[in-house]
């Protein structure tokens, strides 16, 4: 029992240690300057709002990254209804161009765009203009910037359309965690009922294929880490859970792919069926995170075996997956991209050991009581509680890493709906941290030190082991919110 106490002395220690550096690190990243880069149109020519005197021969956007185009691109809309024109991009992405057949004379316009950001999110936007010119005229030597002869300051507009964020998701972050965009906040053309269940529907078929990645990838590393001794005989348990978890990666891509073309066909269900609306919703790298993630989850449902060394396709279905998630993260958007790309990883990774853990070591505990076996709780538990400390402050770390990389500034984390969520998400994320600290510090011990006592204290060994068991399903719900809770978040912008 000394050693027991001993050991929890020196955890808290661990603890503390843990906590002040997790708070330097805070207050480092919060003083430093942003480094975010976020998919937005920068500028636009005529600028928003502007008026201008001479036929607009070109309408331009520019974008702070590159961009492609999403459906029709560029739509004007003028005194004698949808104006004809070619619409192209240019630069590599970052700027479209809207070419009209004739050039627009006087009247009130309207520009409505849709395109998608590198890592395959629609953003669209709309702003207007007016043009006082009553007739064509020719354009002279280097006209055609469709800004020249405004009255308003050339150049630039920025209309906040922002694309950031896993779990990542992945994050990724993913965004994990993880990535934020616009989802048609600013045109109607995209808020409609139709569109509005489609984005919900996407982001909860996100919320499945993450959390199926998560609970896939922490059960073999449960597998890996924990299972030892006589334990190792429930190994089949955990791994066929990896292997339901590859069915719901799947169905979780499908409906998200499909919900996208919905939106991407403007709530046209006919139209969302449709092999251009599937292409246009699968551009940029979202083509990539879909196709990783598809491969990898079939790999896991088929490749999960009786044993790990056996699991080994199983094993490349997680990293498959893994490579997904961050793909479609913040290191598409964010700079500097070592870094974000390390953060995603790494927050993951540690996610899932830790969520994957706490259901694998639940369900285990629950397959005991209803086999009518003795929990044996003690060398499991122990194990993974020191499995989980360890992901949990790598979860920390690398989630302020990202979220100092995807907020422009602090104050958005109470002026926005997104930066109110990302706190909620914290608090959810504390109070699993809370639980799991509560486990290891008094229930593991707990049950370490009565599984070497006599057996007439078998019956409280019990007791603590259904304890763990029902904390484990507790957690396992918490953990639902969260990942639910990404799923918005990776969806959403964080000007929301």
């Amino acid at each position: 029992m000394r050693r027991t106490h001993a050991g929890v002395r020196s955890g808290a220690v661990v603890t503390r240690a843990v906590v002040g550096v997790l708070a330097a690190l805070v207050l480092a990243l919060w003083c430093a300057p942003s480094a975010a880069a976020h998919t937005r149109l920068e500028s636009s020519a005529p600028a928003a709002g502007s008026t201008t005197n001479t036929p607009v021969t070109e309408v331009t956007l520019q974008f702070t990254l590159p961009v492609s185009l999403l459906g029709d691109g560029i739509v004007i809309d003028g005194p004698g209804g949808t104006v004809a024109a070619d619409v192209a991009a240019d630069e590599d992405g970052l700027v479209l161009v809207a070419t009209p057949s004739d050039a627009l004379s006087a009247g009130d316009y309207t520009v409505t765009w849709t395109a998608a950001a590198q890592d395959g999110h629609p953003l669209e936007g709309t702003f207007g203009f007016i043009v006082t010119a009553t007739a064509p005229s020719e354009p002279a030597a280097g006209a055609g910037t469709p800004s020249a002869g405004a009255t308003s300051t050339p150049g630039a507009t920025d209309t906040g359309d922002t694309d950031g964020d896993t779990g990542s998701g992945s994050g990724t972050d993913h965004d994990m965690s993880g990535m934020d965009h616009n989802m048609g906040h600013d045109a109607s053309s995209m808020d409609t009922p139709a569109t509005r269940t489609a984005g919900a529907v996407a982001r909860l078929g996100s919320a499945a294929a993450l959390w199926g990645a998560l609970v896939a990838a922490g059960g073999l590393a449960f597998v890996a880490l924990v299972l030892r001794g006589r334990d190792e005989a429930d190994a089949p348990v955990v791994l066929r859970l990896a292997r339901w978890a590859g069915v719901v990666i799947l169905g979780g891509v499908v409906v998200r792919v499909l919900a996208g073309s919905v939106l991407v066909a403007h709530g046209d269900l006919a139209g969302a069926v449709s092999p251009s609306a599937i292409s246009d919703s699968l551009t940029g790298t979202a083509l990539w995170d879909v196709g990783l993630q598809a491969a990898g989850a079939v790999a896991l449902a088929f490749g999960a075996r009786r044993t790990l060394p056996g699991s080994w396709l199983a094993i490349v279905g997680v990293v498959l997956v893994g490579a997904g998630q961050v793909a479609g993260g913040h290191s598409n958007t964010v700079e500097p991209r070592w870094l974000v790309v390390t953060a995603d990883v790494a927050h993951l990774a540690a996610a899932a050991t830790w969520v994957g853990g706490v259901v694998a070591m639940g369900l285990l505990l629950r397959a005991r009581r209803r086999d009518g076996r003795d929990l044996d709780a003690a060398l499991m538990g122990a194990r993974f509680s020191v499995v989980a400390a360890v992901s949990v402050t790598v979860v920390g770390v690398a989630g302020v890493v990202l979220a100092v990389g995807i907020l422009d500034r602090p104050a958005q984390l109470w002026e926005s709906t997104w930066g109110l969520l990302l706190l909620a998400k914290i608090g959810v994320v504390v109070l699993v941290a809370v639980i799991g600290a509560y486990n290891h510090f008094l229930v593991v011990p707990r049950l370490t030190a009565r599984r070497h006592e006599v057996v007439r204290h078998a019956g409280r060994s019990d007791r603590a082991a259904g304890l763990l068991r029902r904390s484990a399903g507790r957690e396992t719900t918490l953990m639902v919110v969260i990942v639910l809770l990404t799923a918005w978040l990776v969806a959403a912008s964080v000007q929301d």
